[in-house]
C-alpha cells in the first residue's frame, strides 16, 4: 500500500527548517517526541530546549532521546536544565564511564554496567526525528546544533530537511516508543491497530530497528542501483562503502545510467578527509561522476535512483549500514522529486569535479593515510 502524506515540505536551508519547527512546538497540543543524535548546548540548541520546555509547562507531554557519544555536550548542562523541569530524557547507550547516573551504582553491578556498555560502544543512534502530536514530524541531516544554522560562526552546513504530516506519522512514534520502552511501544500498537495500515517494508519511512531491517533497506537499495535505468545520483557527506555497493555502481555508469557522486571536501571528521579518496580513482576511470562541495561543509544524505528519492541520516559508510540506527524517509510528492532533482544537479554544476590528473597530484601522504585508515573502515 503506497502512503501519501497530507503533506510534505521539503527544506534545503537551516534557519527556514528551524523556524518551522520551533512554530510547531509553539503550537503542539499533546506530545512531543525528539530522538537525535547530537542536541548541543549551543545557541541553537538553548533555544529549542526553551520552547521544549515552554511547550512541557503548558501540559504537552516532552520525550527526549539523546546518543550517549552525538550529545556529549548536552550533559554539561542542559541535560540537568530539563530534569529540573520535568522533562523526560533518557540517553541512548551511555558513556561506559560517563552517566549522570553512573555514581549510583555499586559493586558488581557497575562492573556489569561498564561491560554492557563497552559490548555497545559502537552502536549508535544516529537519527534525527522530531514528531509533534502524533501528526507532524520532521526529519532529514539536522541535529539540533547551530552549525546548521547563520547562529553558527563559519558557513551554515549544506543540508536536506522534510516536514510531513499525516495518520503515517504514528508509525514513527511507534518506533520511537520502541526504544523509549518496551511495555509502551506493545501498548501504543495495540490502540493504533487501526491507523497503522503499512509494515515497515512498504512503509515511506524507512527505519532500520533491527538488524532483519538493516540487511533488507540495504539489499533493496543495492537492487535499486542494479536495477537503474537513468539516473544514480548520490549525496553525501562520508563515502567509504562496502565494497558490493562499489560494484554496482560501476556495473550501472558501464550500461550507460547517468551516475554522480556529491561528497564535502571539508568535513567535520577530520580522517575522513583523506579515506573517502580511496575510491575516487577506480571510480572514475569506470565512468562515475565525482563532485567535491566547497562551499561549505556538506551533510545532507540525498539519495534519486531514477524516480526513487530518500533524504534522512543514513551516510554511505559501514556506519550507517552495520552499526548506527538510521532514518531515510522516500520521497512522495511529485512536484517535490523535481525539485530535489534540480537541486541536485544545480549543487553539482556549481561546484569542483574531480578528476584524475587531481588524484595524482595528491601528495604521499595523503595517499599513504587513505590507505592506512581504509584499513579500519568497518568502524567508520
Amino acid at each position: 500500500m503506497e502512503i501519501t502524506w497530507s503533506s510534505e515540505q521539503l527544506f534545503f536551508d537551516g534557519d527556514e527548517y528551524f523556524e518551522s519547527l520551533l512554530r510547531d512546538i509553539d503550537e503542539a497540543r499533546s506530545s512531543i517526541t525528539v530522538e537525535m543524535y547530537i542536541f548541543n548546548d549551543d545557541l541553537l540548541g538553548k533555544k529549542v530546549a526553551a520552547h521544549l520546555i515552554t511547550a512541557h509547562q503548558r501540559g504537552v507531554r516532552v520525550q527526549i532521546l539523546v546518543d550517549g557519544i552525538g550529545s556529549w555536550g548536552f550533559f554539561e548542562r542542559l541535560f540537568g536544565v530539563f530534569q529540573k523541569r520535568g522533562v523526560e530524557v533518557k540517553v541512548y547507550n551511555p558513556l561506559p564511564f560517563y552517566h549522570p547516573h553512573f555514581e549510583k551504582v555499586r559493586g558488581l553491578r557497575k562492573l556489569s554496567v561498564i561491560g554492557a556498555r563497552l559490548w555497545r560502544l559502537n552502536r549508535r543512534n544516529h537519527r534525527k526525528i522530531i514528531i509533534i502530536d502524533e501528526h507532524i514530524l520532521y526529519t532529514g541531516s539536522f541535529n539540533l546544533t547551530a552549525e546548521h544554522t547563520r547562529l553558527h560562526f563559519e558557513p551554515s552546513w549544506k543540508d536536506m530537511g522534510v516536514r510531513v504530516t499525516g495518520d503515517h506519522v504514528r508509525f514513527g512514534v511507534l518506533n520511537f516508543l520502541k526504544l523509549w520502552r518496551t511495555r509502551d511501544f506493545y501498548r501504543y500498537r495495540r490502540q493504533q491497530r487501526s491507523h497503522l495500515t503499512a509494515n515497515w517494508r512498504s512503509s515511506p519511512l524507512r527505519l532500520n530497528q533491527t538488524i532483519i531491517r538493516r540487511r533488507f533497506f540495504y539489499t533493496d537499495f543495492l537492487q535499486r542501483i542494479g536495477e537503474a535505468r537513468n539516473r544514480i545520483w548520490l549525496m553525501t557527506p562520508y563515502f567509504i562503502p562496502k565494497r558490493r555497493l562499489i560494484r554496482v555502481l560501476v556495473r550501472a555508469a558501464e550500461r550507460g545510467v547517468d551516475v554522480r557522486l556529491l561528497i564535502s571536501q571539508r568535513t567535520d571528521v577530520k580522517f575522513f578527509a583523506w579515506l573517502q579518496y580511496f575510491y575516487y580513482g577506480y571510480l572514475i576511470k569506470k565512468g562515475v561522476k565525482v563532485y567535491q562541495y566547497t562551499a561549505s561543509v556538506l551533510h545532507a544524505k540525498n539519495y534519486i535512483i531514477d524516480d526513487f528519492m530518500t533524504i534522512g541520516s543514513t551516510n554511505l559508510n559501514h556506519r550507517s549500514f552495520i552499526h548506527d540506527l538510521e532514518i531515510d524517509l522516500a520521497i512522495v510528492n511529485d512536484d517535490n522529486k523535481a525539485i530535489i532533482a534540480a537541486h541536485f544537479l544545480e549543487s553539482t554544476q556549481t561546484q569542483q569535479t574531480v578528476t584524475l590528473e587531481d588524484l595524482r597530484k595528491r601528495p604521499l601522504k595523503d595517499r599513504f593515510l587513505a590507505r592506512l585508515f581504509f584499513l579500519f573502515k568497518y568502524w567508520f
